[in-house]
This record gives structure tokens, sequence and C-alpha cells, in this order.
């Protein structure tokens, strides 16, 4: 037994630098593998929780767009709603503006048309009547009994067509002023280069002869006068031939 554990002693002190050599060596192995390992796992650890980190940032990067998105998205159409509300006001403003502004002139125009329809209305009554006075002249003028009487119809008959008239009569002493009415200035005695150029003078003449004058002061119409004169030269050279005509016997005779 001591023989065998003295050679085992031997040995094993003979194995001893070796052996020492071949631990310290698997002692560095082991600590080096141990320390690669831990170091993986460290920066294994350090990605996961950089990895970790960077999701966490991420989500909280994507809330907070998501969150400006929402506001930014509230407020943009808030003040779309606003601006929108405005050009609503503004063109239904505007609208009852141009509205109230078209209607104006729209009661304008149509005032004027009344207006000048009402003229007009006037103006061709006032034609009419003209029209009317001018074609019962003749009758007028025929049922008088007396030329005194025709010059009186003439005078009521032209009263529409001048604001001032005289009618003369053929005296000794030239054409004397007979009976007047109206505005204006007429003088006792008048003739043809007498009168104001601005005025209305025509001779009442029978078969060449003249038998008095119509004087118009301005203003006046000078057709209707023409045609009343003209009416009255008629009316007074028929009256003075049924006057010489000869009374018709009697059927007895």
């Amino acid at each position: 037994m001591n023989v065998k554990t003295e050679a085992l002693d031997r040995v094993l002190e003979a194995l001893s630098p070796a052996l020492t050599t071949e631990l310290d060596r698997l002692v560095e192995e082991t600590r080096e593998t141990l320390e690669q390992e831990f170091q993986i796992r460290l920066q294994a650890a350090t990605r996961d929780a950089e990895t970790m980190g960077t999701s966490a940032a991420q989500l909280q990067l994507e809330r907070v767009i998501e969150e400006v998105k929402k506001e930014t998205r509230q407020q943009v159409t808030a003040e779309l709603a606003q601006q929108l509300t405005q050009r609503i006001e503004a063109a239904t403003t505007q609208a009852r503006n141009e509205a109230a502004e078209e209607r104006t002139r729209f009661e304008a125009a149509m005032t004027q048309l009344q207006d000048e329809w009402s003229a007009e209305r006037a103006k061709l009554q006032a034609q009419v009547d003209e029209w009317k006075t001018l074609a019962e002249a003749q009758r007028q003028f025929s049922e008088a009994s007396s030329q005194p009487e025709m010059l009186s119809r003439f005078r009521r008959l032209a009263e529409p067509f001048a604001q001032g008239l005289a009618l003369y009569i053929t005296k000794a002493d030239g054409l004397a002023l007979w009976k007047s009415r109206g505005n204006g200035a007429f003088p006792t005695i008048i003739s043809q280069g007498t009168t104001d150029p601005e005025s209305y003078f025509r001779t009442i003449s029978v078969r060449g002869k003249t038998v008095g004058a119509i004087y118009a002061a301005p203003t006046f119409k000078a057709d209707a006068l023409d045609f009343l004169i003209a009416s009255l030269e008629r009316a007074i050279e028929a009256f003075g031939l049924k006057l010489r005509a000869p009374l018709p016997r009697s059927a007895a005779s």
C-alpha cells in the first residue's frame, strides 16, 4: 500500500507542472468563454433593451403623431367650418344686397315705365280728344245760326290748341279785336306786318275776301288751328250761300 502510494506521489509530482499548466489553461479558456458568453448575452440584452426602447419610443412617437394629426384635423375642420360659415354669410349678405338693389332697380324701372305709359296715355287721350274736336268742327259750325256764333264756337273749339287766342273781324280801319281768351297781349288793330314772328297769325278769307283773322300767342298747334280756320271758312261760305238762296215757293202758288 505504501509502495503504491509513494509511486502515485512520484507520478503526481512528476506530472504536477504539466497539470498546473493545463489547469491554468482550462481556467483561462473557461473564463474567456464565460466572458465571451456574458458579452454576447450582454450585447443581446442591450440590443433587446434598445429595441424595446426604440419600439416604445416609436409607439410614443406614433401616438404623438396621431394626436397631432387629430388635433390638426380638428383645428383645420374648425377653421374650415368657420371660413365656410363666413363665406356663406358673406355670400348670403351679398345676395341679399344684390337682390335688394335689383328690386330697387326693378321698382324704379317699373315706376319709370308707368310714368312713361301714363304720359303716353295722356298724350294719346289728348290727341284723341283733339281729333274728336276737329272731327266735330264742321258740324259745330254748320249748326250755328249766325257768323258771330260761328266765331264763338271757333274760339271754344280752338281752346285746346293755343294758350292764348284772339279773334279779329274786318272793319273800316282794318282787322279789329273782337274777342280773346287766355294768356297774351293782343293789340286792338292787327295786321300781318305788326304780329310777333313767334306767334300764330292767319286771316279768315271767303272767296278771296278777308273777313277776319286769328292771332295766337305761343304756345300753339298750328296744324290744328289751320284745320279749324279752313273749316270755319267753308262754314261761313256755306252760311252766306244759304242766306242768299231764294225761298221755296208754296205748293199752292
